[in-house]
């Protein structure tokens, strides 16, 4: 039976509260699914990105407000950085440091037996230059000579060291025949490459 206004009308009360509601019910799921889920969808959507561009700007208010920490920061490493490369020498500094490692052996009173650079070997930015020595002298003399490497304003590593009894003696001193590498360490400035269709 199909219902018309005048039937509607002619309902009890009841029945005419019942037929609004379902209508009212049908209307708000309709709008509701249609409208206001996709809205809701939207808002939510906006609501995250906008959460993350405040986390964001909360990260980078507080860099900024250390700006001045970490440039101070990056100042000290660099100060710090050009204090390690002034205590490693360059290619022309290399024979004068080791003409002074061979004064300073002969200025503690060592007799040198041999002095022997050996070949460069290359690391990331250095370059490892060691050289082999061999010396007879006291162990007194001996303490000297490692003092005066110790120093020197260049890093000089003193590696595989090796002491023996010389068997004889000199103005009452035991004689020691000791051998050594002293290792220094060259800084390597790293080549730029060139751009990409140029030689």
């Amino acid at each position: 039976m199909a219902l018309s206004l005048d039937t509607i009308l002619k309902l009890p009360t009841l029945h005419k509260a019942g037929i609004v509601a379902l209508i009212s019910v049908v209307i708000l799921g309709a709008y509701w699914q249609g409208f206001h889920r996709q809205k809701m969808k939207r808002i939510a959507a906006k609501e995250s990105k906008l959460n993350d561009l405040i986390r964001d700007r909360n990260i980078k208010d507080n860099i900024a407000k250390d700006k001045d920490k970490f440039k101070a920061e990056l100042a000290r490493m660099n100060d710090d950085l050009q204090n390690i490369i002034t205590k490693l020498p360059d290619q022309k500094e290399i024979p004068a440091l080791l003409k002074g490692i061979s004064n300073m052996s002969q200025e503690a009173g060592l007799e040198v037996l041999l002095f022997k650079p050996q070949g460069e070997t290359s690391q990331q930015f250095y370059s490892r230059v060691p050289v082999e020595l061999k010396f007879v002298g006291s162990y007194h003399k001996i303490g000297m000579f490692f003092y005066y490497v110790g120093t020197l304003p260049r890093i000089v590593n003193i590696e595989n060291f090796n002491i023996t009894n010389a068997q004889q003696k000199k103005k009452d001193e035991l004689l020691l025949n000791t051998s050594c590498v002293a290792t220094t360490y060259r800084y390597v400035e790293r080549a730029t490459a060139p751009p990409k269709g140029k030689k």
